[in-house]
């Protein structure tokens, strides 16, 4: 019942916010128009008279309605107010300046979006609406899925972990529920896509050569940070045009000590280092190729597993794009390939896992493809297909250990087609997800305490349907609901799970459980998304995005002990009946110019069942039952100043640990925080943050083990200050 009235009030909210969107008359000139990324029918503010500056193509049949920016965080509300789903951006300017260049910090101030934090071990876990793991969220970098996990230690962990250096970041967008298109492919709860750094993030507007400089120094163990970046880009031919970037970056991070002056339990020490390349060939106006590649290294202690890691991560890219500007084609294909090698020393003498080496590699390829047929000027049909396949194989040396070798491929097709006329939208979708998934298995002879790994191939297809429905009663309203399947394969780590404290991969008896079917989800999403501007003054906006969800997941797998075995053992298995999940997502802002707030906040019930040895590499992602942001701020001298705060509340959570008799409950906590910027001159600022300015002592939820020691794990105040030029 309490989200149900949560809905109820957010609605509530909604109506007196609609009352004072419908005050400006000129709204009413705004048309509809529909968005080309296929997720469902949409609207775009932009204008209706294309400017003189704005050389970009309009079809036939398709109104260009005024975009609604002031500042920055104008341009990101404009960009996920105008889409009928459950869709978050978070700018990565905004993640290095304004929030110390936590990601997970942004992340978890995203409704509906959560991570689980391990401070020892940076590598990004992203939660969506309660779920994680095992390719439940599609995790990716530029587009290409991140499919790396490390089963070692009580650190270790079966869930997909995202490792890119924060100062490559051009930002992260985020889908919660059924993804659209290649995303969504073989995925049940929704995508994260980290994206980096472009051309036109280096490159001053005009220029065509030149470099991005950023400095960044901190306290409470954020040292020091830094990124140089150059570009170069020149016309060839009447429309044609090549580009070359490159960045490197690195960082230095040590311990540091939470609000009770106290030292973090675990060595939080890492030095990360990054960079990139992109080269972008355009022959013409209608033709681009893309090919670059996203690095990273790092090498941390994860103490708490008494291991150090060493972590080599690398994504390559090949986007090829033709756009001939007609409404039938708008082909897209990509290729891709990520390597994500592990190293592990043991840091005591003894150490069982001592030389544990493993390799993670993931191919792909997809294409699709967007098609438009304008029937008549009310009356529209968009057509947006494609296919995919891609492939994640794990190889592991001698001393493995609980990380299985194994190959995992997804393939599938989909197709959305959506039907537009007037102020209503229909669309009715189909995607077919394919897969396949081949090990070694054993099964431990009685009597015996060895067995012989016997190759084992699965696979299989599921059907998963898509309906949504989009009305735009005015222009400052849009309602919608979309319901969807999906489906998640089982993964290797499940299938082929050796034992916790196996150390060479095949050692222990019957806890492979090759008889796992897929996860299968059911979603409901329903929304309104209310923007307007010259709501008080000429030159304000306003933006409110209010979602409920329910999802029904059958064949949830987990980690449980199987009663029907003799002797009884804990493995991955498949449970009986449907875990449900729900919740209320909002997200909203006001600008005026001036002055800026916005807020964030999540009310949801995704307690999931309770696995065995919870917390200890297979931690579930029980997430807050709500949680909220609240940012506002200030601009001075035609801004060029800018200061800002924010206030970011978590409520009580658990932590699991073990089973629910050793589970720790923890208290909710708010937290304080500031930041600023001032533009010295057009192409160079300086900025400042100060997180956690109260040096409040609190334990941060979903933090894995060192959440239920009795030294708190938050970090406390932390202030950096930073540089960044461009020239």
């Amino acid at each position: 019942m309490r989200i149900h009235w949560a809905f109820a009030a957010a609605l509530m909210s909604s109506t007196t916010f609609a009352m004072v969107l419908s005050v400006p008359a000129h709204a009413q000139e705004d048309v509809i128009v529909l968005d080309d990324d296929g997720a469902a029918p949409e609207t775009e503010t932009q204008d209706t008279a294309a400017s003189a500056d704005d050389s970009t193509p309009v079809e036939p049949g398709v109104t260009k309605l005024k975009r609604i920016v002031i500042g920055s965080d104008s341009a990101v509300a404009a960009d996920i107010v105008n889409k009928p789903a459950p869709v978050s951006i978070i700018d990565g300017e905004t993640i290095r300046e304004r929030m110390n260049g936590k990601v997970d910090t942004a992340i978890r101030m995203t409704p509906g979006a959560f991570t689980r934090q391990l401070d020892e071990q940076p590598g990004i876990i992203v939660n969506i609406r309660g779920m994680q793991g095992n390719g439940r969220v599609n995790q990716m970098i530029d587009g290409v899925p991140q499919t790396f996990r490390n089963l070692s230690g009580h650190s270790g962990t079966s869930d997909n972990m995202v490792y890119i250096d924060k100062n490559l970041l051009a930002g992260v967008d985020i889908t919660r529920g059924a993804a659209p298109g290649i995303d969504g492919m073989g995925t049940l709860s929704g995508a994260a896509n980290f994206k980096t750094l472009g051309v036109d993030d280096i490159l001053l507007p005009g220029k065509d050569v030149g470099g991005l400089v950023t400095l960044q120094a901190g306290t409470n163990g954020m040292n020091f940070s830094r990124l140089t970046a150059g570009g170069w880009r020149t016309n060839i031919g009447i429309d044609g045009k090549v580009s070359v970037i490159g960045a490197i970056s690195g960082s230095d991070e040590s311990n540091y000590r939470n609000g009770d002056g106290q030292w973090y339990i675990n060595d939080a020490s890492n030095h990360p280092r990054g960079g990139l390349f992109k080269v972008n060939y355009e022959p013409d106006g209608e033709q681009s190729l893309e090919l670059g590649g996203v690095f990273y290294q790092n090498a941390f202690a994860v103490e708490s597993g008494g291991y150090d890691w060493q972590i080599n991560n690398q994504t390559y890219t090949a986007k090829y794009a033709y756009q001939p500007g007609d409404n039938l084609i708008d082909l897209k294909i990509n290729a891709y390939l990520n390597i994500t090698d592990v190293k592990m020393a043991g840091i005591a003498e003894d150490a069982e896992f001592d030389g544990r080496d493993g390799t993670d590699t993931g191919l792909g390829l997809d294409v699709s493809n967007t098609s438009v047929l304008d029937l008549n000027d009310s009356m529209s049909l968009k057509f947006f297909y494609g296919a995919g396949i891609n492939s994640d194989k794990y190889v592991g040396n001698d001393a493995q250990g609980a990380n299985p070798n194994g190959l995992l491929i997804k393939s599938g097709a989909f197709n959305d087609t959506t039907f537009t006329w007037g102020i209503l939208g229909i669309t009715g979708g189909m995607r077919y997800d394919y897969w396949s998934l081949a090990g070694k298995s054993c099964d431990v002879p009685p009597g015996e305490d060895d067995c012989p790994a016997i190759p084992v191939t699965r696979d299989g297809g599921t059907w998963n349907p898509k309906i949504g429905v989009t009305v735009d009663p005015t222009p400052w309203m849009q309602l919608y609901a979309t319901y969807a399947h999906t489906m998640r394969p089982p993964s290797v780590s499940e299938v082929f799970f050796p034992g916790g404290h196996n150390f060479g991969g095949t050692a222990e008896p019957v806890l492979n459980n090759i008889n796992l079917v897929p996860e299968k989800q059911k979603g409901l999403d329903i929304g309104v998304n209310l923007r307007g501007d010259g709501l008080f003054m000429s030159e304000d906006m306003g933006y409110l995005k209010i979602g409920y969800f329910k999802n029904r997941i059958d064949n949830y797998i987990t980690f449980v002990t199987d009663d029907s075995s003799s002797p009884t053992v804990t493995k991955w298995m498949n449970l009986p009946g449907t875990t449900t999940m729900e919740g209320v997502e909002i997200e909203g802002g006001y600008d005026t110019g001036f002055a800026y707030t916005n807020l964030s906040l999540t009310i949801a019930d995704t307690r999931q069942p309770l696995p065995e040895f919870a917390g200890i590499g297979n931690d579930v992602g029980r997430l807050p039952d709500d949680y909220a942001t609240l940012d506002a701020g200030l601009r001075f001298f035609e801004q060029r100043l800018t200061l800002g705060g924010r206030i970011r509340y978590t409520g009580d959570s658990v932590q699991a640990y073990l089973d629910a008799k050793n589970s720790v409950d923890r208290p909710s906590y708010t937290l304080v925080d500031l930041y600023g910027s001032f533009k010295v001159t057009e192409n160079a600022k300086l900025f400042f943050s100060v997180d956690n300015l109260l040096d409040k002592s609190y334990f941060s939820a979903v933090a894995g083990t060192s959440s239920v020691q009795d030294i708190a794990n938050g970090r406390g105040r932390t202030i950096m200050i930073g540089a960044t030029t461009r020239f």
